[in-house]
């Protein structure tokens, strides 16, 4: 029987469509700090990568019709984010905006925690907040 989660996953990993894995997976890396896990080619130009905050793993592959899949950016819609929690909130701010991030909130206190909200390239919302002590 397999373990459950696999060893050095997360049990429940969010999945995101993107335009270009690889630069996708440069840009988190370089923008948010995520550790590079991998990328793979799938096929037919298309590309699977993961990456690692911590203990949390995000998951991508590469937007397709044949799917039905689309970036956010390319669907010009917003549905859903991913959330993260950091111990510098204010240094992750500047290193993304350093990165080119799009803040579409920036730096502020709420009841739960110092946070910022943030879009990538692809139009991916993420969430970072350092949580109240």
């Amino acid at each position: 029987m397999p373990k459950i989660p696999p060893a050095g996953m997360s049990q429940v990993i969010p999945y995101l469509y993107v335009a270009d894995v690889p630069r996708a997976v440069d840009w988190l890396v370089a923008a948010f700090g995520f550790d590079k896990i991998m990328v793979e080619p799938t096929g037919s130009g298309r590309h699977h990568g993961e990456v690692r905050y911590g203990a949390g793993v995000v998951m991508m592959g590469t937007a397709a019709a044949q799917f039905e899949s689309q970036s956010p950016a390319r669907a010009k819609a917003h549905t859903s984010g991913v959330f993260v929690y950091v111990e510098d909130v204010d240094g992750h701010c500047a290193r993304a905006k350093a990165a080119g991030a799009e803040i579409v909130h920036d730096l502020h206190d709420e009841a739960y925690g110092r946070t910022y909200w943030a879009r990538d390239p692809d139009g991916h919302d993420w969430f970072f907040t350092r949580p109240v002590s």
